[in-house]
């Protein structure tokens, strides 16, 4: 698994991978999505392990070999891009632990398990994770 924690993107790198409220049909998807994407939803799937924070988000972890299941998406903008890292609560080149989210590169597939692209991927800290008391979530697929 590639796993990259890179601070910058280029106007055409808007490809990011989501796996919870910001997936079609998500809470966030119609203020942070709808409208702002270069491309149709792609189904996709990365490996890592999803959590419910018990707090109407989840929260990924990035080692395992279970898959997460959502969809690689491709921001029309950088102005689009940059609402993701708002929501996620990421900011470029802050210290990683006051970061709720870190945005780091991984690869992500097809749901037949083909590699697709290397896409941005928004990852909580193993503490923040506990923190929250989360729980796993088996099946890898956060319910819209």
């Amino acid at each position: 698994m590639t796993k990259n924690n890179c601070e910058s993107s280029t106007t055409s790198d808007f490809k990011v991978f989501v796996y919870g409220t910001l997936k079609p049909g998500g809470h966030y998807w119609p203020a942070f999505c709808a409208g702002k994407l270069a491309a149709e939803p792609v189904p996709a799937k990365i490996r890592g392990e999803l959590y419910d924070l018990h707090v109407g988000y989840p929260g990924l972890l990035l080692r395992g070999e279970q898959w997460v299941h959502g969809y690689l998406l491709e921001m029309a903008n950088a102005a689009a891009f940059a609402g993701l890292d708002y929501l996620e609560g990421y900011v470029p080149g802050r210290p990683a632990a006051e970061n709720d989210y870190n945005r780091l590169r991984v690869t992500c597939f097809t749901p037949a398990g083909e590699a697709l692209s290397e896409v941005w991927i928004y990852e909580m800290s193993a503490e923040k994770i506990a923190q929250h008391g989360a729980t796993r979530i088996e099946s890898g697929d956060w319910p819209v």
